[in-house]
């Protein structure tokens, strides 16, 4: 907070002025709840939407990558169009889930829809391998049939 505190001297003016700084009393830090929602939709039999809402960065990637492990069915929609910052660590999530899919012969796609978001992804090269959407309606459609 600041404050304009008066000097006892003054001026032809009036009085003169000075700031004075007080320091600023800490927030509390948002909780990774608080920063990233995930939820997990069951879509079909063969089909899961996992969708984000918020931050993905080293302190909530493990959320996402909680949301992406388990038993999963053979395709896999990660819906991204609510995050509005996307951190290396959710990158590496969202890759490691992608071996991982790759590997058990599952499909995975993403729905970006933010320029913060789409521009990682391709920066990285991510949407060279793992097929990226704008909406999710076409993802749906799409990625249990690749």
């Amino acid at each position: 907070m600041i404050e304009r505190i008066p000097f006892t001297r003054s001026s032809r003016d009036g009085p003169a002025f000075r700031t004075v700084a007080h320091p600023a009393v800490p927030r509390p830090r948002p909780t990774a709840e608080n920063l990233l929602r995930v939820r997990r939709i069951r879509w079909s039999e063969d089909l899961l939407v996992v969708a984000a809402a918020g931050e993905i960065d080293l302190a909530t990637a493990g959320r996402l990558e909680h949301a992406l492990g388990g038993h999963l069915p053979a395709a896999t929609v990660l819906d991204l169009t609510e995050v509005g910052f996307l951190g290396v660590a959710g990158l590496r999530v969202i890759e490691s889930a992608a071996a991982r899919a790759r590997s058990e012969r599952r499909t995975t796609g993403v729905v970006a829809g933010t320029r913060p978001v789409l521009r990682l992804l391709h920066l990285f090269g991510v949407d060279t391998h793992i097929p990226v959407y704008r909406h999710l309606d076409h993802a749906i459609v799409e990625v249990p049939n690749h």
